[in-house]
């Protein structure tokens, strides 16, 4: 046991995970203690893994492949395939190196070209494995390992609105200068393999050369409908008896919508998915929001946190409940009894002696019986590559539309210190279950966009949401396929009202 010990403590909430659901619970819970100068409640924040982020972290390129082969919960994400140009790209016409990473293996450093090569061996898949050379994949990992710590590689990215719940929130507890953002400058749609800018002003609108001019005034009318309070509700109300339609319906017949402009709005603005039904009435209110939160911090709707949104926020969040008289253990593992009565929950660290809590808030993977929900899963890649594509000092949002299926992208660059100078990221994201087609889909949406580009570094991987077996923890969840981070701060928030009334 360490010398540091909690043993015999007592805690209002024990915390387990340092995802960006549990660091806002644990620093409103902290802080809101705080604030009433209530000394008796205390939160204890403990994650088992020895960085910040859970479901939400950031990594550099090595941390990211020591992810998948050591700390990654298999349960929730049961393989990821990773794909290494040959050379690391600098050599041509050598062939990439695939891996398929299906278990876990016992802790080992990945810092080093060699310590990675023999990390990811095991794992060679296809006519690679009988060939595997450790040389070669020491050699294609060089170029790449050369900008390790360059790297910002996130889980789940996500975006704030200008006048989301997230920015709102910052302000609020007063730890905005905690975190650096970058405003989003560019939002495309991705039609057939073809590029094109979403109109996102009025001057957008004129200037367009896509549009023709009836397609022109049937998008200004949307957007002077929005910009007007009472328009705007009547609108809300009309979708709201439009229950029967969904929200492309409802703009069909409302603004005589269709083809590519059709899409450019669902899609794009209201970021709608191939899934889940988006009614009429949460259609408008997503279009609504995104046009409200353009020109509060300039023309962008979206601002983008610097060195990886999630993590970086969660770390906001952490430092605030640690400020506010809050506990903070990394590498810990527990075992929690269940609550008896009034006693509250026992807590057993693996370090530091036994707590007492009086309510659990915890990332569904700390639950050995959590239900895994596959069905509820969102698929996700990343490719790395050896150029700028979209610019290099800039950001974008994409919605890849392929038929029936639409894929989320984010285009990161040196500008919010995502990728060494020179290349960028480009992300995807889908909601449902890697299947053989949702691979496709994903690779076919980063091919579209990266088509002029060499992806030196690709991944693919699943996370499923979980819920807790026992209904007397807070179950936080895993991040949703949604682009901001609205629907993060709304389950936080419930969470802390639930624990709040008792």
């Amino acid at each position: 046991m360490s010398d540091y010990t909690l043993d015999g403590q007592e805690f209002d909430t024990v915390v387990l995970g340092t995802g960006l659901v549990e660091s806002i619970v644990a620093c409103e819970i902290a802080n809101s203690a705080a604030a009433d100068s209530d000394e008796g409640r205390k939160v204890l924040h403990i994650d088992r893994n020895p960085y910040y982020g859970g479901s939400f972290a950031c990594f550099s390129l090595s941390a990211f492949i020591e992810w998948a082969t050591t700390f990654r919960d298999c349960r929730q994400t049961p393989f990821v395939e990773i794909v290494v140009a040959g050379g690391g790209g600098g050599v041509s016409g050598s062939e990439p190196i695939s891996f398929i990473i299906n278990q876990t293996t016992t802790r080992e450093e990945c810092d080093t070209k060699k310590s990675i090569a023999a990390a990811l061996q095991p794992f060679c898949s296809g006519s690679d494995a009988s060939s595997f050379d450790m040389k070669t994949c020491e050699a294609a990992l060089s170029l790449l390992l050369e900008n390790d710590r360059k790297y910002a590689i996130e889980l789940a990215p996500k975006l704030a609105l200008c006048r989301g719940d997230m920015i709102d929130l910052l302000i609020d507890l007063r730890i905005g200068e905690y975190v650096q953002f970058k405003g989003v400058e560019h939002s495309y749609i991705v039609h057939n393999g073809k590029i094109e800018k979403v109109p996102e002003s009025k001057e957008d609108v004129f200037a367009s050369k896509t549009l023709s001019l009836i397609e022109k005034r049937k998008l200004m009318r949307l957007m002077t409908v929005i910009a007007d309070d009472d328009e705007c509700q009547k609108l809300m109300d009309e979708a709201a008896q439009s229950s029967e339609q969904d929200f492309g319906q409802f703009m069909q017949s409302k603004f005589k919508f269709d083809g590519k402009l059709l899409d450019a709005v669902v899609y794009s603005v209201a970021r709608a998915d191939a899934v889940h039904r988006l009614g009429a009435a949460e259609g408008c209110e997503r279009v609504r929001k995104y046009v409200r939160a353009m020109g509060r911090y300039g023309r962008m709707a979206y601002l983008c946190a610097m060195y990886g949104g999630g993590s970086e926020l969660a770390q906001a969040f952490c430092r605030l409940c640690a400020v506010s008289g809050g506990t903070y253990i990394l590498g810990e593992h527990v075992e929690i009894s269940q609550k008896d009565g009034d006693a509250g929950f026992t807590v057993k660290t693996s370090e530091h002696g036994t707590v007492k809590a009086k309510s659990i808030v915890m990332d569904p993977v700390y639950d050995p019986e959590a239900v895994f929900e596959k069905d509820n899963a969102v698929s996700r890649a990343f490719c790395i590559l050896d150029r700028a594509i979209l610019g290099d000092d800039t950001t974008a949002i994409l919605c890849h539309v392929d038929g029936q299926s639409a894929t989320s992208l984010l285009y990161l660059t040196q500008a919010t210190l995502a990728v060494p100078s020179g290349q960028s990221i480009l992300y995807a994201w889908s909601p449902g279950p890697l299947t053989s087609d949702k691979r496709v889909q994903l690779q076919r949406a980063l091919y579209d966009v990266s088509a002029d580009a060499t992806s030196l570094f690709t991944a693919y991987f699943e996370v499923c949401d979980a819920k807790c077996a026992s209904k007397g923890y807070f179950g936080t969840g895993a991040p949703d396929s949604l682009v901001d981070f609205d629907s993060t701060v709304q389950r936080a928030q419930h969470i802390v009202k639930c624990i709040h009334q008792g």
